[in-house]
């Protein structure tokens, strides 16, 4: 009897040895580790990363071009005017930012995933889908696909069209000039002094030009004033509104001769930043000044400020730690991420430009889901498990 019951011991005792090996096998199969930590020259595995969220910061700027005029010099004196464009300069200001994200691979969290060329058949058909940049979609029996879908934004910069700098100078560079030549003529001991007029076309001096600019706008004002006072006493009806716009375009015109031309057009000035993991509170990505637009490095200029406030629903998970990352190691399981909500806002002198509330990946927390018998889908944009299925 005694016998009996320690065969039936031995056989349970075995049977349970056997088990526990086959789980190892079965299950024993995939290990992760940092990439670092990677020998060279390995071929049983891949690589691949966590995604890290990257703000895309789009500045719509107005960039002015102030051209001096030619006669500016005169504007003072003769039209009494000294508001006026003196040099030629560029001056910018800041119309509005909208704000983006892309998913980008994050080089702190690559890792690279060891499959055990000692496991079972079943064990190593296992197939794992990643994106063109490395970062995993999924891991199971399917592969999954990216549909790539993404907000995108239309934006219309309006530029105004090429413009001549000035339209108008005076009538003609040159200008008849008639001197008097006095002859004397002698006869006998009488000396006749005989006048002789001489014609002679010369060069305006830029004093003449801007004097004959300036009777110019008089007279266009004087013709305003008769047209809209009905001195020509006929009722032109809408002919009276068009002849009137156009006299007011030829006098700014002739007006900008002295006061300068001024011409905007709109462009788009890109900033990326990457926050960090402890990043709260305002930061400075760039810096903009109104001479020459936005600054990708240096002090000058008024600082361009991104506000990240965490909303701390990553807080209370236990995290892995990013500076034990390079040491640790896990079997059959995949690292992942947990992306923290921030509250964003784009900031300018005080003023605020935009804002949005979005998950940050590399913000949030590192953790760790089992393979055993399961199937993972992960969010290419956050690093989120979004689908687990338990065989």
């Amino acid at each position: 009897m005694k016998r009996n019951t320690f065969n039936s011991s031995f056989i349970v005792l075995n049977l349970l040895i056997s088990c526990l090996l086959i789980s190892s096998t079965a299950f024993s199969q995939i290990t992760v580790s940092h990439a670092k930590n990677g020998i060279p020259g390995q071929q049983d595995g891949f690589f691949y990363a966590l995604p890290q969220t990257v703000l895309k910061i789009d500045f719509i700027v107005r960039k002015t071009t102030h051209i001096s005029g030619p006669y500016s010099g005169f504007a003072e004196r003769m039209l009494g005017v000294s508001d006026v464009i003196k040099s030629d300069f560029e001056s910018y200001d800041i119309l509005d930012a909208v704000l983006s994200t892309s998913a980008e691979p994050d080089n702190k969290a690559v890792f690279f995933v060891r499959l055990d060329e000692r496991a079972t058949k079943d064990a190593v058909s296992m197939t794992f889908s990643q994106l063109g940049n490395g970062i995993l979609l999924g891991a199971g029996d399917e592969i999954q696909n990216h549909d790539n879908e993404s907000v995108k934004l239309v934006k219309h910069l309006v530029n105004s069209p090429d413009q001549k700098e000035f339209s108008y100078y005076a009538e003609s560079n040159l200008y008849r000039r008639i001197d008097t030549i006095i002859r004397n003529i002698t006869i006998d001991t009488t000396i006749i002094k005989r006048p002789v007029l001489q014609a002679a076309w010369v060069d305006r001096s830029p004093e003449q030009k801007a004097r004959s600019a300036a009777d110019y706008i008089q007279t266009i004002r004087q013709s305003r004033f008769n047209l809209i006072s009905g001195y020509q006493e006929i009722n032109y009806g809408n002919t009276l509104i068009y002849m009137d716009k156009q006299l007011q375009q030829l006098e700014e015109a002739y007006l900008s001769l002295f006061l300068g031309h001024e011409h905007s057009i709109i462009e788009e000035h890109t900033v990326y930043f990457t926050p960090q993991k402890n990043d709260n509170g305002i930061k400075t990505i760039a810096r903009f000044a109104e001479e020459s637009g936005v600054i990708y490095s240096g002090t000058k200029g008024v600082p361009l400020q991104v506000e990240l406030i965490p909303a701390g629903n990553t807080q209370n998970i236990p995290a892995v730690e990013e500076s034990t990352l390079e040491s640790i190691t896990v079997i059959n399981s995949m690292l992942y991420r947990v992306p923290e909500t921030v509250e964003i806002r784009v900031v300018y002198q005080g003023k605020l430009l935009d804002h949005v509330r979005i998950p940050v990946s590399q913000m949030g927390a590192i953790a760790v889901a089992p393979l055993n018998r399961s199937k993972l889908r992960f969010d290419p944009e956050t690093g989120q498990v979004i689908q687990l299925k338990r065989d």
